[in-house]
């Protein structure tokens, strides 16, 4: 299964991996628990190895689907720290709802990906931000968790631009978290309390970003700067000390190399000619667009480990668009 989604909805157009259910409008938050198979809960079990006598595992504890039985395949989603405090889908998801304090239709996407391991809701926000003169990006809260412990506890907001539906954590003052994260050892009560009080200073930031958004569009990014940006984007590694030339590991290191080059020549022509299969646009030569080669390319071309969807809203493919938000601010200000 290599785009690694187990169940999930979507409203609007069809997403990219043509999987799970189309509804035709916005759900409430019961539909979307429904629709995306999130309506099920989880459980703590001791790990032991099989054998006779069974030998227990005390520094580990299996997490367990409660909706499949016994011998299932998909039924252990996790093997976790016995100080691991399990959030319940649908507790999780409330704490998200009653954060956004808005209409109950809302939720555009959300699902599991693998067997449950990692869950997800977006739902829309009514702010808009426009750039230029029609260039629409809207504006979405993104909760998602983990059963299996390698993701924290997330809720963010990100951003989606209208006409190729790239993908973009909203921008933040330099230095500020633009999530709210903690680790799987709080209640639910305390994560809900300081979620509160975090998301509110979050909302409002988005004013600034369009402040923001506006200026990388009236600064001009030549291909010169264009390609340097790349070059901090995509730095090469220094080579290995000491190692001969023939090397498996001199080897690795040419071909890292190389890998990297290839994916600045690819975020290159993402900017000159866009990515008509997917239909984004050429890019214009100003630090907005620079951003938008580099989102497309994230959310369209890169190769991804696992879930091109979660590598591009809350994996390694949306840390790579945070320092391309840095770096284009920077660029956007020389």
């Amino acid at each position: 299964m290599p785009h690694e989604i187990g169940e999930m909805f979507w409203v609007g157009e069809r997403p990219w991996h043509d999987l799970g259910a189309r509804l035709d409008q916005p759900a409430t938050l019961d539909e979307a628990l429904a629709h995306g198979g999130l309506d099920w809960t989880v459980s703590l079990s001791p790990v032991c190895v099989d054998e006779e006598p069974r030998s227990a595992v005390a520094h580990r504890v299996a997490v367990v689907r409660g909706d499949r039985k016994p011998g299932d395949r998909g039924r252990v989603v996790g093997v976790v720290h016995p100080r691991f405090v399990p959030l319940q889908n649908r507790e999780g998801a409330g704490i998200f709802h009653r954060l956004l304090d808005l209409d109950e239709r809302r939720y555009h996407t959300g699902g599991y990906l693998r067997s449950g391991e990692v869950v997800w809701l977006l739902a829309r926000l009514p702010d808009e931000i426009v750039v230029g003169d029609g260039d629409r990006v809207e504006t979405y809260a993104l909760w998602s968790n983990s059963h299996d412990g390698s993701l924290p506890i997330d809720i963010r907001l990100t951003t989606i631009r209208v006409v190729c539906r790239n993908t973009l954590s909203l921008a933040l003052s330099q230095g500020a978290r633009n999530a709210f994260q903690r680790a799987h050892r709080l209640s639910s009560r305390r994560i809900e309390t300081e979620a509160k009080a975090f998301f509110e200073a979050l909302r409002a930031s988005i004013s600034a970003t369009k402040v923001l958004f506006e200026r990388l569009r009236t600064r001009p990014c030549d291909d010169d700067s264009f390609r340097r940006f790349l070059v901090a984007l995509l730095p090469e590694p220094a080579p290995p000390a000491g190692v001969p030339s023939g090397s498996a590991t001199a080897k690795a290191h040419a071909t890292r190399i190389a890998n990297i080059r290839a994916s600045r020549d690819r975020i290159v022509r993402v900017r000159r000619e866009g990515i008509p299969e997917c239909r984004v646009p050429p890019e214009p030569a100003n630090w907005w667009g620079a951003l938008n080669a580099v989102t497309g390319w994230v959310d369209h071309v890169q190769q991804a480990k696992g879930a091109r969807y979660a590598h591009a809203l809350f994996g390694e493919g949306n840390r790579v668009k945070g320092r391309a938000m840095e770096l284009v601010n920077a660029g956007a200000s020389t």
